[in-house]
């Protein structure tokens, strides 16, 4: 508002742009400075928000956006790591081979069955047991015929199993004992171990 003939428009005691009563033109200044001109406590350039797909490419020109890519990854080689086997624990060994052991009867279990059953089925059982027949004097066929039903190859397979299971075990954990006997005279045995690249 106007005050006087020689009175200025104020706005809080300063004079308005546009004033003529103004002693002098007012420069404009700008209060954003190129990136370069900053000082270190100067206001940091305001970031997009999380998640944005536009990055501002500066002052007055519109935003550009943001292309993502996959770079090529060179290839590093592996670590590599030279360790030494200084002690295997017994009672692991014993525990891992007795669960091994028992694996193995299975699978031996499993195959008797199917391939008495595939023999029983080609008729080469009963074969053998009349052969047997005319070759003793006994009708039965003697003490092999007797061997040769499903139930005794079914009981000496498991007793073979049980028997494997038991030296496997006493073999290998007996075979712990005495590596580690021999790394403490010999020093263990080394390992390289490598990362995939």
């Amino acid at each position: 508002m106007t005050t006087g003939s020689g009175d200025s428009r104020m706005l809080g005691g300063v004079p308005m742009w546009g004033d003529a009563t103004a002693t002098g033109p007012m420069p404009r200044t700008s209060t954003v400075m190129p990136e370069t001109a900053r000082a270190p406590g100067d206001a940091a350039t305001p970031t997009p928000p999380p998640g944005s797909s536009v990055v501002p490419d500066g002052a007055g020109t519109p935003p550009r956006p943001m292309t993502v890519g996959t770079a090529p990854i060179k290839g590093k080689k592996g670590r590599r790591a030279r360790l030494t086997v200084r002690r295997i624990d017994p009672w692991s060994t014993l525990k891992f081979s007795f669960v091994y052991g028992l694996a193995g009867m299975i699978v031996l279990m499993v195959a008797v069955v199917v391939l008495y059953s595939v023999v029983d089925a080609m008729g080469v059982i009963d074969s053998l047991r009349s052969f047997l027949v005319d070759v003793s004097s006994n009708p039965t066929g003697g003490g092999l015929a007797v061997w040769l039903t499903f139930d005794r190859v079914l009981l000496v397979a498991a007793i073979l199993g049980l028997v494997n299971v038991v030296l496997f075990t006493a073999f290998a954990t007996l075979t712990a004992f005495i590596y580690n006997v021999c790394t403490d005279i010999v020093g263990g045995i080394e390992v390289t171990l490598a990362e995939r690249n």
